[in-house]
């Protein structure tokens, strides 16, 4: 994923994935180590999905905060036994990313241009997240 992201207005996540917004001040792009929205199972018996804030990067208990910026991506191939990951992934502690967009690097020049990468229609785009 990339190393930076426009997390979805509050209004784009109650139209597009139903589930209600509370207060939260977060930023407007959202880098490893920040707070953004992510959506999760809610504990109600209904089952819906809540907004909830999380960091942006995995931190397990046992390490420092400044981790988040080695650990916000995790391969499918090893998230299950990388320790960063493997607690979390074992618990089935899945999420998704509410993002307007997100940006990544292009090399076409030889140098890093930051793209912005979206949805045509403008709509949110849904990432995984652990």
């Amino acid at each position: 994923m990339c190393a930076d992201y426009t997390p979805s207005r509050k209004e784009e996540i109650e139209e597009s994935f139903w589930a209600g917004y509370p207060l939260l001040d977060l930023p407007s792009e959202a880098w490893p180590g920040y707070m953004a929205p992510i959506l999760r199972g809610s504990h109600d018996a209904l089952g819906q999905l809540e907004v909830a804030p999380a960091m942006f990067g995995m931190v397990p208990h046992w390490a420092d905060h400044k981790l988040a910026r080695q650990t916000y991506n995790a391969r499918t191939e090893t998230a299950a036994s990388k320790p960063s990951f493997r607690s979390t992934w074992k618990r089935k502690q899945f999420c998704i990313i509410p993002a307007a967009n997100f940006f990544e690097p292009n090399y076409e020049t030889g140098k890093p241009v930051r793209w912005r990468i979206e949805r045509a229609d403008g709509g949110p785009v849904a990432i995984a997240g652990i």
